[in-house]
């Protein structure tokens, strides 16, 4: 007998039930999109290497760690299966670069594993032949290569990573099902049919309409059922502040998603708050189980086995936190993209559940243009071969057009008439302010009882506040946790509902899908995008004409910009200088042709820095003899957000067991969760200022708690001395 797993109460696991079990699992979870066959000989080979003495030494004695994945990997290149070789070699720590021609047997790469094989250097598992057999499988069925060699060498390389994600997620799941003698109950019983009917009785109560507003609502509602019977594909909703996107693009979603039967629907958004926003609508109407609110925060894997889950091994616990996003309605943020592009266990095991889905990216405009040229790049491939449909959704629509259509794929407008409706809802009116100094902003805010001041920087938010300083004022930035944000806009909402004085000083953070109304915006000049979204928060439920409601535009007179933004500064100063009325104090920006022209030359200034990392180049310039993909290296590369950053939490009461569940091993999804709730995003250089300051200690890998308390606010959140006026995170 050949062990591969002990439980903690002596129950033992055979090595060929596991990779029977394990392969069955990944078969199913590689149906929709035709790669079953492909999966289930992953899974029989992915732990072949347990049947050495060695292994059985270390599963039943203790004894050292064994290489155990190159074994399988090395027998499926024999079969000339080497997509499947990287899968099998890549289950725990992830999947390698394919490698050169001059790496050696100690290289990382696969071509490096397999020259260990080659030369012996691994155990002999010669065993598993009485067992188990190993047999070529049919190709998949859902991706012929491309005609075009770029095409086709990127549609390879997703489908590894595809079957890579259903061979971890299969033997995650098993290995937790008997580790624990059960396996997991799903999140959600109800079916996106009985999600839809819920949403429908929401909804039915803006029918019939008693108000312009609401009738312009229920247009775009009504625009929404008809356009979801259309075959897969792209799709855009361009739906201006007030037009009720958020309801709208969800009952697109799932309308489309019964209609042609999909698993689930997939929001990506771009700000945390946003997430937050729409996570709690969506609850209140679908039920507490039936979405899943994912961020980014909080995410671990680990290069060792997963052999037990030992109370007390903190490490592995966290890894059996995360998520496999098996639930009917997810929302996520830059974790979408950068799981599509990953070679990590932990990233990837979700990806094969968005096969089959539909996809909505809530402030689609946010995709950042020097990762743009990927992005797009992994949208056609998911709605070419895995049966999704992707929705672009703002108010600011991106000029993906012309890139799309360049693939074969047009875009589908579902919104009526774009154009009327935005000169139906046009709420606001633009005034260009020129330069101001932040003594001069605060008290131009301070001269209004209710004003709301948005700005570039988290250096000048803190400053502009400081100077404001009053109890009727407020400051909101991504330096406070979920819990404290939420509270604070609370408060800030009702003092407006009240007519209570009220000053608001924030990042970006507010600026897209959060549900504020303020008389006047303060707007630092930004992209106009930004601009226009900012304004979004004005007159946002039209009690004031558009004339009385005024979005004033400003320069900061003391703070430089990265040079990001600086160049999108420059393109909206162009735009604006041409168009009509731009000599006057005000002129349109929120117009649907000030937009486009944005966009487009963004993107043509930005033409040559899309895929600024080169990863797409990288993913598409393999041999396709060679098959040397590199996956690590393009895994490395691709980050939505560029400065890396670690995760704070910030201590309360109503997690002091759960942070005591983390430091002893005892922590569970629901923990992380509530974690979650309580943490901050820090940069890596502040992380390291604060460690040596003492100010932060280390909970688990890229983990951290604040132990100083004097270093959190209510006013202002985690003060960061050493920060620099840098962007802000997503």
């Amino acid at each position: 007998m050949h062990v591969s797993h002990v439980a903690e109460d002596g129950r033992i696991e055979e090595v060929a039930d596991h990779l029977r079990e394990v392969a069955e699992m990944a078969a199913e979870f590689a149906r929709p999109f035709g790669a079953e066959s492909w999966a289930y000989a992953a899974g029989m080979a992915h732990d072949i290497g347990k049947y050495s003495t060695e292994f059985q030494n270390r599963i039943l004695c203790d004894g050292h760690k064994v290489d155990h994945s190159t074994a399988g990997a090395a027998l499926l290149d024999q079969l000339g299966l080497k997509l499947l070789a990287y899968c099998v070699a890549g289950h725990h720590a992830g999947l390698p670069d394919g490698g050169t021609t001059a790496d050696v047997e100690d290289c990382p790469t696969l071509r490096g594993r397999l020259l260990r094989a080659q030369h012996g250097s691994i155990p002999d598992c010669a065993a598993y032949a009485r067992e188990v057999e190993l047999n070529v499988p049919k190709g998949p069925s859902v991706l012929p290569v491309s005609r075009d060699r770029e095409d086709g060498a990127y549609s390879l390389s997703f489908l590894t990573r595809m079957v890579f994600s259903c061979l971890v997620d299969a033997d995650f799941l098993c290995t937790e099902r008997f580790m624990q003698g059960e396996g997991r109950d799903p999140l959600s019983e109800q079916s996106l049919v009985d999600l839809l009917g819920c949403l429908k009785e929401e909804v039915a109560r803006f029918y019939p309409p008693t108000s312009a507003l609401n009738e312009t609502r229920c247009q775009v509602l009504d625009a929404c059922i008809r356009a979801a019977s259309n075959h897969p594909g792209f799709f855009s909703l361009t739906v201006p502040t007030g037009g009720g996107k958020t309801y709208a693009s969800l009952l697109f979603a799932l309308e489309h998603a019964v209609k042609r039967d999909a698993r689930r629907v997939v929001y990506a958004v771009p700000y945390t708050s946003i997430i937050e926003q729409n996570a709690r609508v969506f609850r209140d109407v679908l039920g507490e189980r039936s979405v899943l609110e994912h961020h980014a925060n909080f995410d671990f894997d680990f290069d060792e086995e997963v052999e037990s889950y030992k109370s007390g091994d903190a490490k592995k616990a966290l890894r059996r936190a995360s998520e496999n996003w098996d639930a009917p309605i997810v929302t996520t943020n830059v974790q979408f993209f950068e799981s599509l592009y990953a070679n990590r266990t932990s990233r990837c095991r979700k990806l094969h559940n968005i096969a089959n889905s539909v996809i909505v990216l809530d402030e689609a405009q946010m995709v950042p243009t020097k990762q743009l040229l990927p992005c797009l790049r992994a949208l056609i491939e998911l709605v070419a071969n895995y049966g999704c449909s992707v929705v672009l959704c703002t108010a600011t629509q991106p000029a993906f057009n012309g890139m799309l259509g360049r693939k074969g794929f047009a875009v589908r407008e579902i919104a009526p008439a774009p154009s009327e409706l935005f000169k139906k809802l046009k709420r606001v009116s633009y005034r260009f302010d020129g330069v101001l100094g932040d003594d001069d902003l605060a008290a131009r805010l301070a001269d209004r009882d209710q004003s709301l001041c948005i700005v570039n920087s988290r250096k000048q938010a803190r400053r502009l506040h400081e100077l404001l300083d009053g109890e009727d004022s407020y400051h909101l930035t991504t330096l406070m946790h979920p819990v404290h944000r939420e509270r604070v806009l609370n408060e800030i909402r009702q003092r407006l509902r009240e007519g209570r004085t009220c000053r608001v000083v924030a990042t970006s953070l507010i600026e897209a899908g959060v549900d504020v109304d303020f008389p006047v915006v303060y707007r630092a000049l930004a992209g106009v995008d930004s601009m226009v979204q900012a304004a979004g928060r004005c007159n946002r439920e039209g009690r004031q004409s558009a004339e009385e409601s005024i979005v004033h535009v400003f320069e900061p007179a003391d703070y430089a910009l990265p040079s990001d933004v600086a160049q999108k500064v420059a393109i909206a100063r162009s735009v604006i200088s041409e168009m009509e009325g731009a000599a006057c104090e005000s002129c349109d920006i929120g117009a649907l042709e000030a937009i486009d022209a944005y966009f487009a030359r963004l993107y043509a200034v930005r033409e040559g820095a899309l895929d600024a990392s080169g990863v797409l180049r990288d993913l598409e310039g393999f041999s396709l003899k060679s098959l040397n993909i590199p996956f690590k290296r393009a895994a490395d590369d691709f980050r939505m957000i560029e400065e890396g950053s670690r995760t704070v939490v910030i201590p309360d009461p109503e997690i002091e067991s759960d942070i005591l569940a983390v430091k002893t091993g005892f922590a569970n999804r629901s923990t992380i969760r509530r974690l979650s709730r309580y943490a901050v995003g820090v940069y890596d250089g502040d992380i390291k200022a604060l460690l040596r300051s003492g100010k932060i200690e280390t909970l688990a890998e890229d983990l951290f708690v604040l132990v100083d308390g004097t270093c959190y606010s209510d006013q202002r959140g985690l003060d960061l001395k050493n920060e620099e006026g840098k962007g802000i995170f997503l």
